[in-house]
Formats: C-alpha cells, sequence, structure tokens
C-alpha cells in the first residue's frame, strides 16, 4: 500500500487543480483520495512525502508505431532484422512508460513484432506500458506501401477485406486499423484521395464488432473521413482535411479525431536525412490539419491523443512533448490538454471505466511531476519524477532518452 501525501491532484476529468491531498493506493487499485489527514492509512503503508509536486493519471498515446524507431528516412527500418527490432522495441516500450504514457494503441506494426513484445511485457519478461495493438494495417492494393515492408495487408473488395479483418483478430489484435485515404509517408500514394470504399470498411467494423472492439481510421482527405465515418469507425487518424460536413457526420456518429500535430513539429526541426516526397506533403498539409483540429474542438468533437510515436526523428518516450506544443499554440489549457491525454483517450479506447483518471475504484496508474509544470507544460516529457503502473512503483527512474 502506498499513500501520496499532501500533493496536488489534476484528475483527468478536465477538473481544476486540487492541492493538499493525499492518495491511497496498492496493486488492486485506488483506496481512497481525500485531504490530507483525513484517510485512514493502514499499517505498513508506504508513505511518500509528495508536497509541492502534482499527481496526473497514467498518460495514454492512441496512435503509436512501436517497432519504428524515429529514422529521418522510415525506410531505414526495412533494413533492420525482425529480431533486432524487436528487442528494440521492448527498449522502447520500456523508455514509453517510463516516460508517463502507461497505456498506448499501436496502430500499425510489421511480422508480428508488436503481438511479441506485448505478450512478452504481458509476462513479466520486459517492462511497458498497457498495450492495444492493431497488427498490421488493412489497406486496398496502392503505390507506396512497400516503403514498410510488411506493415500493409493489402486486399481489395469485400469479401478480401474481411478475410483480412478476421486474420488479424486471430493473430491476435485488440482492434483493426484500416486505410481510408493515402499516407503522407508513402511515395506515390496521394494523402487527400480515398482508398478503401465504404462497403469495404463497413466489413472490417463488421468483424471488430463481433469481438466487441473497434477500427481506427488512418485518413487524410475529406471525402475519405467521411467515409470512414459513415462505415462506423471508432477514431479518425490525422483527420488532415476534415471539413464542415465531416465534423457534422462525426458528431452525428460520435467519432474521435486523433490529431498529430507533434510529427510536423520534429520534421520542420530536424530535416536532415528527410525524404523529400515526404517534406513536400508535410508543408502542403500542416495549416490544414491544424485549423481541422481546430474547428473540429470548437464545434465539439470528441478528440484525443495520439502522437505518431516512432516516425521521423518522433522518438518514444517523447509522447508528452505534444501536450506542451498544444499549450503553446493555444489550443488546450494544460488541465485540457492532460484531460486529452487521459480520461478522452481512455474513452476513444473504450477503458475509461478501468484508467484514465483519479478516481476511486480505478486502477492506480499515477505519475508524479513537479507541479510548477503545470504552468505551461514545457519540459514535460523530460519531468517525470515516478510512474505507477498497476499501483506498483516503475523502476529505473528517471526517464533516460
Amino acid at each position: 500500500m502506498f499513500l501520496l501525501e499532501n500533493t496536488t491532484i489534476v484528475d483527468g476529468t478536465g477538473a481544476p487543480p486540487v492541492s493538499g491531498m493525499d492518495i491511497l493506493f496498492d496493486e488492486d487499485g485506488i483506496k481512497g483520495i481525500a485531504a490530507t489527514g483525513e484517510l485512514e492509512v493502514p499499517a505498513n503503508t508506504i508513505i511518500i512525502k509528495a508536497e509541492g509536486k502534482a499527481v496526473l493519471p497514467g498518460l495514454i498515446d492512441t496512435h503509436i508505431h512501436m517497432d519504428l524507431h524515429g529514422y529521418g528516412n522510415t525506410y531505414d527500418e526495412n533494413l533492420v532484422e525482425d529480431k533486432l527490432r524487436s528487442v528494440r522495441t521492448a527498449q522502447e516500450m520500456a523508455r514509453t512508460l517510463r516516460s508517463g504514457f502507461t497505456t498506448v494503441r499501436n496502430v500499425g506494426s510489421v511480422n508480428g513484432i508488436d503481438f511479441a513484445v506485448k505478450k512478452a511485457i504481458e509476462e513479466g519478461y520486459v517492462q511497458g506500458p498497457r498495450i492495444l495493438t492493431s497488427g498490421q494495417i488493412i489497406s486496398m492494393t496502392a503505390e507506396g506501401n512497400d516503403y514498410f515492408l510488411g506493415l500493409y495487408h493489402e486486399v481489395d473488395g469485400v469479401d478480401e477485406v474481411r478475410k483480412a479483418a478476421r486474420e488479424q483478430l486471430k493473430a491476435g489484435a485488440d482492434f483493426l486499423k484500416l486505410m481510408a485515404t493515402g499516407a503522407v509517408m508513402n511515395p506515390g500514394g496521394v494523402p487527400g484521395a480515398p482508398q478503401l470504399d465504404v462497403e469495404e470498411m463497413r466489413a472490417v467494423v463488421e468483424e471488430a464488432d463481433k469481438l466487441g472492439t473497434h477500427v481506427a481510421a488512418h485518413a487524410h482527405g475529406a471525402l475519405g473521413i467521411k467515409n470512414a465515418v459513415e462505415a462506423g469507425v471508432r477514431t479518425i487518424e490525422h483527420g488532415t482535411f476534415l471539413d464542415e460536413a465531416g465534423i457534422e457526420l462525426m458528431l452525428k456518429k460520435g467519432t474521435y479525431l486523433v490529431p498529430t500535430p507533434v510529427v510536423g513539429y520534429h520534421m520542420a526541426a530536424h530535416q536532415e536525412g528527410i525524404p523529400a516526397h515526404m517534406l513536400s506533403e508535410h508543408d502542403h498539409q500542416e495549416s490544414s490539419a491544424d485549423k481541422a483540429h481546430r474547428a473540429a474542438i470548437k464545434a465539439g468533437v470528441n478528440v484525443c491523443y495520439g502522437t505518431d510515436a516512432g516516425t521521423n526523428y518522433n522518438y518514444h518516450g517523447l509522447n508528452a512533448m505534444q501536450m506542451a506544443l498544444f499549450v503553446e499554440q493555444g489550443i488546450y489549457t494544460p488541465v485540457e490538454a492532460i484531460h486529452c491525454a487521459s480520461l478522452a483517450s481512455a474513452k476513444a479506447i473504450g477503458l475509461q471505466d478501468e484508467i484514465g483518471s483519479i478516481e476511486v475504484g480505478k486502477v492506480a496508474d499515477l505519475i508524479v511531476i513537479d507541479a510548477a509544470l503545470l504552468e505551461n507544460l514545457q519540459g514535460i516529457e523530460k519531468g517525470i519524477e515516478q510512474v505507477f503502473f498497476g499501483g506498483k512503483p516503475v523502476e529505473g527512474m528517471p526517464p533516460k532518452l
């Protein structure tokens, strides 16, 4: 049993910070939350003095690629042998956990690396966060897919798409990921162009529904976004050219948007080695993505947190940097950014009854930071002082990047 004593709580619900609070918890969950000194503390409880600190829920990143390393040219991933990529992925998931992200949703990996590393974490061989993973991305036959060898399961027509969905679920996928439009990083791909048809995407959604899970859709273009929402996907990834009609449809369906602006930040800051086709698409899309994100928030669309970690210079362990970026750009207040990366994201992936907020009865995924970071979240990606995952302190703190 642990007691975090006399701390400031940002509970993840969007409520203002509350100071002078105690949190009592163990491996079975959060047992009590009250003003300092008001809880009955069992004998042998480990008391952690936390004055001047702030406690947040464990953070959630709903869009990562766990087996990508952040190379300037992502094609270089193809030159690393799968066994080495698996070991590297395990190390980077440990870093992700130590950096305050206790849950991640992996939206596409090659050759079963995601399944292997997730199992290794769950069986205690290596350290890492709670992982939901999709396996391969379901895509129509499309130019540029081979730039990421093994990432895409190419299929055409409703029957093939349905079988592909079943194959990923059989392999161990927790949810499914599909391509509703082309991709920025695939040479020859047209990001705004629709790919899978509504009927094809609906078949994927139907297969996910059978097992009580959901579908994420990579979607940049306005038409592809609307097609995916009509098909019943849970989350729209990126949403670059989301228009007013798409916003209205997302509101009607309760669909979540997962914007990933930190990708552009890293590309702008570190252009060395990034292929020309990626930079040209980035320059074209960045302002559109920002406008779409702001319009979606203003309209009341559900928005959750995703960073695309693993892409160009977008290293695992820096996931929290985007929270500070949101505050700097005036998109969110610090409390709103924390809410986006906690309870809002837990709802998006269907785990809101277990994680995402500091509430009695929930899993004790908690992170401790200096309370001064709440002013603007600048430096939070390197300011995580302690992480509790499932009520147990994470070893190896602080994170080393």
